[in-house]
């Protein structure tokens, strides 16, 4: 198992930092979050994953869009 850094990000800011023990970068903020994990696709909510070596790996959460009430 390798040590991962999880960032949680809204846009370009950092809003938590947490460290994950696992066997990959989905792994670690699976573990972090408990939720589902996509790759990024330029959502608002995302995580950057930096393995031990610097590496950085980018993925979003699993969101359904937000609902209109005003209908």
């Amino acid at each position: 198992m390798a040590r991962y850094r999880v960032d949680e990000l809204y846009g370009e800011e950092v809003v938590s930092s947490n460290e994950a023990d696992a066997d990959n970068a989905l792994k670690a903020v699976e573990e972090v979050t408990g939720r589902v994990i996509s790759p990024r696709a330029l959502q608002e909510h995302w995580f950057r994953v930096t393995d031990q070596s610097g590496t950085t790996h980018e993925f979003s959460v699993d969101e359904l869009p937000p609902k209109d009430f005003s209908k």
